[in-house]
């Protein structure tokens, strides 16, 4: 297993500061009375998305991309078609394990990325297309060497006090997010602290990567709740306020399973209103937010 903190510092060394890119939205605030616990999305909400989500849905990525990632993931390159075949191998398995789930019956599948570069890199050697025999460390430094080059991710610039806030008004903090295990990595390593001393409880955090489902199935929400319930046995859906930037992945099955929600609508890159989305037609969020701490005045 790749070691923990070679792979913040990686996150450390490949991450810039990122900014907020206005959009045309005014904030809708008002008091949610009975909120007893703030649960956030992370891509494009808690933290800026270079490309608004996590990068296997919405990345762009190239051969040139591929090829520095394999490189600086200790691995070397032997043949010149690596890049573009290497691609190749990982778009056959990305789509691969995708189908593989919804055939088990999963309609918004999850695959796991460490088993995505397991098979990928093995594919790329067996095929002499690298000299190294891959191994764990390999598919954990490749997974974030590759994450962080295609969708560079950073800090909200009220996230801890925003955080703060929340915390000393009692209420509970977790996270609902399309994920991979380098998530919760990427999060403690450029906000400097852990998931716990930020306030965060581990009973109310759900990531996808370990569902091997995610957004905007109600299945991952239900799923949530479910382990909420044993975590808070007094708290309801209703008790929840769900914070998303998206109206279909965040809004839609939040507010369909009783919870209250709130669309951040603070960067241009991640706000999506779906509009031509059946699901969200006059479906409103309870608060429009377009900044985190704004959360403070509703609860």
């Amino acid at each position: 297993m790749g070691s923990s903190s070679v792979l913040k510092n990686r996150f450390l060394k490949l991450s810039n500061e990122l900014h907020p890119l206005a959009t045309d939205t005014e904030p809708d605030l008002k008091k949610l009375p009975g909120i007893k616990a703030v649960i956030f999305d992370f891509y494009g909400t808690l933290f800026i998305s270079g490309v608004g989500d996590i990068g296997i849905d919405d990345g762009k990525s190239d051969e040139g991309l591929l090829i520095t990632a394999i490189e600086n993931s200790g691995m070397t390159i032997i043949n010149p078609e690596a890049g573009k075949r290497g691609y190749e191998i990982y778009s056959l398995v990305v789509d691969k394990e995708i189908q593989e789930l919804k055939k088990s019956g999963i309609p918004y599948p999850e695959p796991d990325i460490r088993k995505v570069w397991h098979k990928v890199l093995n594919q790329m050697y067996t095929e002499k297309l690298l000299s190294t025999e891959i191994n764990s460390d390999h598919v954990y430094l490749m997974s974030v060497e590759f994450e962080a080059r295609m969708n560079p991710v950073w800090p909200m610039h009220d996230l801890h006090e925003t955080l703060d806030g929340i915390r000393k008004k009692s209420c509970h903090l977790g996270i609902i997010s399309n994920s991979q295990f380098y998530t919760p990595i990427a999060f403690e390593a450029l906000a400097g602290k852990s998931l716990s001393e930020l306030g965060f409880e581990n009973e109310l955090l759900h990531w996808s990567f370990e569902e091997a489902r995610k957004k905007p199935g109600l299945k991952f929400y239900e799923l949530f709740l479910r382990k909420a319930k044993k975590h808070l046995p007094d708290l309801t859906a209703e008790n929840y306020l769900y914070v998303g930037n998206d109206m279909l992945k965040d809004v839609y099955p939040a507010s369909n399973l009783g919870m209250k929600t709130a669309l951040f609508a603070g960067d241009k890159r991640s706000l999506k209103w779906r509009k031509g989305d059946d699901r969200c037609a006059g479906l409103q969020p309870d608060i429009v937010i377009t900044e985190l701490k704004q959360i403070l005045e509703c609860i």
